[in-house]
């Protein structure tokens, strides 16, 4: 289905930019250490996420689950205009706190609203759960390649913000780092599994559970 493609295909181009940003940062400042271990663990983490979602082909892919993820790469541009608003307008503290939680709640409610719809829909917790899986590992799919096209092509950007030439004056002596585009080369790495993972289809199962939880229980005090 056309979803799980554009899914598969993120992923995928994902993988790519991984090993452009390891032979940009990491090749030139060999011994890496923990870095190059960083880039092949988000390399076998993408990998293993293509083929699970071709693992689960014939189990759970449905017109539900393919409209679970398209919503989901919608879900996930909301992230995308995050990272673009703190990399190009760069608000200050406290303010960016502020826009950061403000698009993690809007990006938390409308997976919670899919679960809540999908379950009522079927009349199964489970469904709720899938479906917060589905549409929460598309949009953090979304969110990890929008960084990674931010290191690669978008890094003057990241070098720019005042918030991370402070960062790195505090950092740059207590790190083998070489430079500050390579501190943050991997600190973004890191941040873009964390939006996949935990952000994206953790937090997704989390508020799909929740969503089926509130469904089947409004559905018995209603009945």
């Amino acid at each position: 289905m056309k979803s799980n493609l554009i899914l598969k295909s993120t992923l995928g181009l994902s993988i790519l930019l991984v090993i452009i940003i390891y032979i940009k940062y990491c090749i030139p400042n060999i011994p890496a250490g923990f870095q190059a271990l960083g880039c092949l663990v988000s390399v076998i983490i993408l990998t293993v996420t293509i083929l699970f979602i071709d693992k689960l082909k014939f189990i759970w892919f449905n017109i539900l689950q393919n409209k679970d993820v398209e919503i989901g790469l919608y879900i996930g541009l909301l992230w995308s205009v995050e990272i673009g608003i703190n990399n190009f307008a760069r608000p200050g503290l406290p303010l960016r706190d502020i826009v950061d939680n403000i698009f993690w709640g809007l990006v938390a409610f409308l997976i919670f609203l899919t679960s809540i719809f999908n379950a009522k829909q079927t009349k199964e917790i489970s469904q709720g759960v899938k479906s917060g899986f589905w549409s929460g590992l598309a949009s953090g799919a979304v969110a990890c390649l929008t960084a990674l096209l931010l290191i690669v092509f978008g890094m003057n950007l990241i070098l720019l913000d005042p918030l991370n030439i402070k960062e790195w004056s505090e950092m740059k002596s207590n790190t083998n780092l070489s430079s500050m585009p390579v501190y943050f080369a991997f600190q973004t790495i890191a941040g873009a599994i964390m939006h996949l993972i935990i952000l994206g289809a953790l937090m997704g199962i989390i508020l799909g559970f929740i969503g089926g939880i509130i469904w089947k229980t409004f559905n018995i005090l209603r009945n």
